[in-house]
């Protein structure tokens, strides 16, 4: 008879587990001496240089790949702290626009604006930030409405 499939993948699981943490050890081992050498060195630290120059330090020669080091947390980590190009690329980010909103800026929009400007400034922002914005403007209009229909109702009386 058939054995149940959890028996199966459990005894091949401990061995599987076994052989990824090798593997992580010895990655991780592979990509500290690698970045302390491109450090020494003057080289920039950045993906491809890793895995380029880890080659001389795997007995195998097959060196790290550049996903290795991304995947593997502690070696990721190693990687930041040493990376110039991460360093610069984290500081160069947009600035965050105010997401914020407020009725002042809806009655500073004229009908006359350029609306090629308005459309730059609106793809800056992120899909969250649009969707935030969205729901924003149309409740201002639907509690606008409202006050409309009740000044109608108001003056007809």
């Amino acid at each position: 008879m058939n054995q149940p499939p959890s028996s199966i993948h459990s005894d091949k699981r401990k061995w599987l587990d076994k052989v990824h943490q090798q593997r992580k050890d010895r990655s991780l081992t592979i990509g500290i001496q690698t970045i302390d050498f491109l450090v020494e060195q003057g080289i920039p630290v950045t993906y491809h240089n890793i895995s380029e120059h880890s080659k001389a330090f795997d007995e195998k020669g097959k060196g790290i790949h550049q996903n290795t080091i991304k995947r593997n947390e502690e070696l990721h980590s190693y990687y930041q702290k040493h990376s110039r190009t991460y360093k610069v690329k984290n500081t160069r980010k947009k600035p965050v626009m105010p997401s914020t909103f407020d009725e002042a800026s809806l009655r500073r929009n004229s009908s006359e604006r350029d609306v090629n400007i308005a459309k730059k400034r609106y793809m800056q922002l992120s899909k969250e930030d649009l969707v935030n914005r969205l729901i924003a403007v149309e409740k201002y209009v639907a509690e606008n409405q409202e006050r409309w229909v009740t000044n109608q109702f108001k003056q007809f009386k």
